[in-house]
C-alpha cells in the first residue's frame, strides 16, 4: 500500500520523484503559512472592505494545485527549469504581496515570510533569477506603500514603513550576493563534475578499448565472458567464441612496415565489427590476435559470421596503402554449451584457428 502510494505521488523516474519532493515540502510550508493567514483573518488583523479574502485564498490553492499536477504529469520536463522554482517563488511572493497589503499592522511579517519562500529556491536559482525575485518583492512592497498612503493613509505610518523598505532591500541585496556566491560555487561544482565525468569516460576507454583498433581489450572481453557465463546458466542459453589471427602479419610488417600494419589491423577491425550484432563483442586479444564473442548464437549462425569476417579481409582491397598487399585470416570457433568452461572452450577455439594454419591458412576451423 505504501509502495503504491508513494509510486502514485513520487512516480518511478528519480529526477521527477527529487522535483515532487522538493515540491511537497514547499507544499507543507505553503499549508502552514495559510493557516496563518486565516489566523489573520479571524482576528480582524487584515483590510477586509472591498476584497474577498476566500476568493484570493482559493485562486492561490489552484494556481499551486496546478503547479503540482504539472510536475506529477510530466509536462515540466519541456521547460528550461524543470523544477519550475522561478515560477513557484513568484506565484508564492504575488500572494504574499497581496498578504502585506491587506496586513493592517506588522507587516514585517510578511517580508520576513519572503526569505522564507525565496530559500526553497537557495541553491537552483542564477544570479539573473535572484535579481528578479528581489526586484520584484522590493517594487511591489514600495507600491503597496505608495498606494495605501495615497488611498487609505490612516492605515499606514509612512516613516515606519519606509524604514522596513529600506532595511528589506538591504537585505535583499545580501541575499542576492550571498545567492550570487552560491550560484558560482555551484557552476563550479557543475563543471568540475563535467570534468570528472568525462575524466571517467577516457579513463573507462582506455582501460576497455584498444587504442589503435578501437575495439575491446584483453581484460574486458574476459570479463564479458564470464558474464556471458552466467547468464548461459541462468537462462540456458549458448555463446560462440572466435579465435582469429591473421596470416603472415610478421613479414606483412617486415615488407612493408609496421605503419601498414597497424592499418591492416584497423581495417581488419573494421570488417569486424561490420559483421558482428550490437549485442557482440570483438577484441584485439594481443597482436594480430582477435577474439569475437557472439552472444546467443549457435555454431551455423557463428559459421556465416566468421565467413563474413574471413571474405571480407581477404577481399579488400589494401592498394592505397600497399599495391599487391593480401591479407587473410585464419578462424577458430568454438561454443560453449559443449565444454561448460571459459578457458576450454577458449582454448579450443585458439587450437582450431592453429589447426586452421596448418591446414593451409584463410579458413575456418569449427570441429
Amino acid at each position: 500500500m505504501y509502495m503504491t502510494l508513494k509510486r502514485l505521488v513520487l512516480t518511478d523516474d528519480p529526477k521527477q520523484a527529487l522535483r515532487m519532493v522538493r515540491h511537497l515540502m514547499a507544499f507543507m510550508a505553503i499549508i502552514i503559512f495559510s493557516i496563518a493567514c486565516l489566523y489573520f483573518y479571524y482576528n480582524d488583523m487584515l483590510y477586509k472592505e472591498g476584497t474577498d479574502f476566500s476568493t484570493l485564498v482559493a485562486a492561490f490553492w489552484a494556481g499551486m494545485l496546478l503547479i503540482t499536477l504539472i510536475l506529477r504529469s510530466g509536462m515540466n520536463q519541456q521547460l528550461k527549469d524543470p523544477s519550475m522554482t522561478m515560477i513557484q517563488i513568484l506565484w508564492c511572493t504575488t500572494f504574499l504581496l497581496i498578504l502585506i497589503y491587506m496586513l493592517n499592522s506588522m507587516r514585517s511579517i510578511g517580508l520576513i515570510a519572503y526569505f522564507a519562500i525565496v530559500s526553497f529556491g537557495f541553491f537552483r536559482l542564477t544570479l539573473r533569477e535572484f535579481i528578479i525575485t528581489a526586484s520584484y518583492v522590493c517594487i511591489g512592497y514600495l507600491l503597496i506603500i505608495m498606494y495605501i498612503r495615497i488611498d487609505q493613509p490612516l492605515r499606514i505610518n509612512l516613516a515606519l514603513e519606509l524604514i522596513q523598505l529600506v532595511a528589506f532591500v538591504m537585505t535583499n541585496l545580501v541575499m542576492v550576493y550571498t545567492g550570487a556566491a552560491v550560484s558560482k560555487l555551484r557552476d563550479g561544482f557543475r563543471q568540475r563534475n563535467l570534468e570528472l565525468a568525462d575524466a571517467l569516460k577516457l579513463n573507462t576507454r582506455l582501460a576497455t578499448t584498444d587504442d589503435l583498433t578501437g575495439l575491446y581489450t584483453r581484460r574486458y572481453i574476459m570479463d564479458m565472458l564470464s558474464k556471458q557465463k552466467a547468464q548461459s546458466e541462468r537462462d540456458d542459453s549458448d555463446f560462440v567464441i572466435l579465435f582469429a589471427d591473421l596470416d603472415h602479419f610478421k613479414q606483412i610488417n617486415d615488407n612493408y612496415g609496421h605503419h601498414t600494419g597497424d592499418r591492416v589491423l584497423k581495417s581488419f577491425s573494421t570488417i569486424i565489427k561490420s559483421s558482428i550484432r550490437e549485442i557482440d563483442y570483438a577484441s584485439r586479444f594481443g597482436g594480430e590476435e582477435f577474439v569475437v564473442l557472439l552472444v546467443k548464437t549457435d555454431l551455423e549462425q557463428a559459421k556465416q559470421v566468421a565467413e563474413r569476417i574471413r571474405s571480407g579481409i581477404e577481399g579488400y582491397n589494401f592498394a592505397d596503402i600497399a599495391p599487391g598487399l593480401n591479407v587473410t585470416v585464419s578462424i577458430g570457433i568454438a561454443n560453449y554449451k559443449e565444454y561448460k568452461s571459459i578457458q576450454e572452450t577458449l582454448m579450443t577455439a585458439d587450437n582450431r584457428m592453429y589447426r586452421a594454419k596448418e591446414e593451409g591458412r584463410n579458413k575456418i576451423i569449427f570441429e
